[in-house]
């Protein structure tokens, strides 16, 4: 099994390698970046890419679609000190196949990337508590919410999305920052990333057209 690893600290790579090798893993590629590791897996096609949630840039939600439009058989095991249900449904929400704790055990470690690199899911079982397997449904979000993400997706700033929909602004930030939470997502960049690649909503398309 072929995988790519994918953090902004050299010695975290080094360890994670050293880890794994010895399981049967083959380390084709690391990065540091987000532009490095589209590049890398680009290259690699890897079975398998461990990645940490926060990079040097910020968090990786809104990449997690750009490396799987170029590895789309590729399993994403997302590997991060934060232990926060959100984050993980906002993992899962961008098609990452597990996630799973820094603090996490060597034999869970292996598990769960011999489960993702083979085409399995694997969340930290202290973490899966906290959060569904199943990213939030576009049917369960209400009416308006999905116009103002099939909006946002469009690219309408706060203001405009206001003014299409005659509500203030401040309703406008109070709902975007309620599919932010609904839907597991950290920043405007991945809310909208996340409307651009599901595409509008039942019935969002009316106030827009």
């Amino acid at each position: 099994m072929t995988v790519v690893l994918v953090d902004d600290h050299l010695t975290v790579r080094a360890g994670t390698r050293a880890l794994l090798e010895p399981e049967g893993f083959v380390v084709v590629g690391e990065a540091a970046a987000e532009h490095e590791a589209v590049d890398v897996v680009r290259t690699s096609r890897p079975d398998l890419l461990v990645l940490d949630m926060v990079l040097e840039s910020g968090p990786v939600l809104s990449v997690i679609p750009a490396l799987l439009a170029v590895a789309p058989k590729m399993g994403i095991l997302v590997h991060s000190m934060y232990e926060d249900a959100a984050l993980v449904r906002g993992a899962l929400t961008a098609g990452a196949s597990g996630y799973l704790s820094k603090n996490t055990s060597v034999p869970e470690l292996v598990l769960a990337a011999r489960t993702v690199a083979t085409g399995g899911s694997y969340v930290q079982p202290p973490l899966g508590v906290d959060v569904a397997h199943v990213p939030v449904s576009q049917q369960a979000l209400s009416l308006r919410e999905g116009q103002v993400l099939a909006l946002l997706a469009d690219g309408h700033t706060n203001r405009e999305v206001a003014a299409r929909l005659t509500l203030s602004v401040r309703t406008v930030e109070s709902l975007r920052a309620a599919l932010r939470n609904r839907l597991g997502l950290v920043s405007r960049a991945d809310l909208v990333a996340y409307a651009r690649r599901t595409g509008p909503p039942p019935g969002a398309q009316g106030p827009h057209g």
